[in-house]
């Protein structure tokens, strides 16, 4: 089977497809991924075909203007637009001739929800497609309403399910790129944002979630509609931790490791004095992984800094771990075993640090805005405690045994064989 695999954003919404199509490929499927330029090597590197999208959000949230409408700095609705207007739309819309290129040929396509027009070429191509968000934000449940409205409160049964709708009219502000897509490159009419959110024709769009059945064990509303596969996670037997980690982690006790990721701080030098001085107060060494943060460091005692290091390698010998929440960062701090601090900007991140802190699998979320010192102190003492240490352990060995890639493959190709039988 040929499958294309449809994917736009940050390393979050690459790397479950890549950890996807490489056991897709173990089991004797071809797989090509379509997303920005900046996954290229990383794609690449995991013995998966790479298919190039116009539309790299990774770069362009890493320009200054972009970083700046993710800090929220000098928030104004009307640069959003502007930004969305004149950058993000145009890249859309030659992405979704990147998709189309892409899918030539294809058996089946997966796509993440940001990848527009995805279910457009799987109808044009009469093909079955796929839909696989990383975060469980499509399908409406009565449970919990959309995070994006709400990442702690629940309204109710009804209005937690109302709210969902907002997933119809996400594709609003781009649905003139769609359309002219649609009339140019397909050669289709016209149609209204929304109108394949859910189904084609009245055929419903399979959706699997790559996160732990085990964590919404009591979610029911989901019932048949959406399979619960697990986390997905990337293995690789070639990753080593570089040699100035290593002889770090070997010449004292045990760290905390912080990483956001690619997430910036509001104020990383405010954050950095307030991180150090609170790992000084309470005896603690740490590894900072930089990334794109905003954090720099002289010469701490007791600190090491890089730029990034492979999470799996370097999470499991910590003593806790301090994060921003985002789906991936977050299921491998679940799977190091080590207690974690949480500490979310927006997104899905809120909403996985509130579950979490519910559970008991971490310790209870701070805000970077407004943190005091003493805050970040009570973290860090409670990292030591025998009750997160022991949950962390237990949630460890949950989320091995739930094998979601291989379940996740599995479940692919039954639905596409159960298509074929109609």
């Amino acid at each position: 089977m040929k499958v294309t695999i449809l994917t736009l954003g940050s390393r979050g919404d690459v790397q479950p497809y890549i950890a996807l199509a490489r056991e897709m490929i173990k089991n004797g499927h071809e797989v090509v991924i379509c997303t920005g330029a900046t996954f290229q090597r990383f794609i690449e590197e995991n013995k998966v075909s790479f298919y190039p999208a116009s539309a790299d959000l990774m770069a362009l949230m890493e320009s200054e203007e972009g970083r700046d409408i993710l800090n929220g700095n000098g928030f104004s609705l009307l640069k959003i637009i502007k930004f969305s207007k004149e950058k993000i739309a145009p890249s859309y819309r030659k992405s979704m001739d990147d998709f189309y290129q892409a899918s030539q040929g294809a058996d089946l396509i997966i796509y993440h929800p940001k990848a527009l027009g995805a279910v457009d070429i799987a109808l044009y191509f009469n093909i079955p497609c796929i839909c696989l968000p990383p975060v469980p934000i499509m399908y409406p449940i009565t449970e919990f309403p959309n995070f994006s409205l709400s990442s702690k409160k629940s309204f109710g049964p009804v209005l937690n399910r109302l709210s969902y709708k907002l997933v119809k009219f996400s594709e609003l502000p781009f649905i003139k790129e769609i359309n002219d897509f649609r009339g140019k490159t397909l050669k289709s009419p016209k149609r209204k944002a929304g109108l394949y959110t859910y189904d084609i024709n009245g055929s419903p769009i399979p959706i699997i979630y790559p996160i732990s059945p085990f964590l919404f064990k009591k979610v029911d509303s989901w019932k048949d509609s959406v399979f619960i596969s697990g986390f997905f996670f990337l293995d690789s037997e070639e990753e080593t931790l570089p040699n100035e980690i290593e002889n770090f982690l070997e010449k004292g006790k045990k760290p905390i490791v912080v990483s956001f990721s690619s997430m910036p701080l509001k104020n990383p030098s405010i954050f950095r004095k307030k991180l150090v001085q609170a790992l000084k107060k309470t005896n603690n060494r740490a590894v900072v992984l930089t990334g794109t943060s905003g954090m720099r460091f002289n010469q701490e005692e007791n600190i090491l800094t890089v730029e990034k290091a492979p999470h799996r390698l370097l999470f499991k010998r910590a003593k806790g771990i301090i994060h921003h929440g985002g789906v991936g960062t977050m299921s491998e701090a679940l799977l190091s075993g080590v207690p974690q601090i949480i500490i979310p900007f927006a997104v899905d991140q809120p909403f996985w640090a509130n579950l979490l802190y519910k559970k008991g699998y971490s310790i209870k979320p701070l805000q970077e805005k407004n943190l005091e010192v003493f805050e970040l102190v009570q973290a860090l003492e409670q990292v030591g405690n025998k009750e997160y240490i022991e949950n962390a352990q237990k949630i460890k060995n949950i989320i091995q045994s739930e094998n979601g890639i291989h379940r996740a493959v599995k479940h692919i190709e039954s639905v596409v064989d159960n298509i074929k039988k109609e």
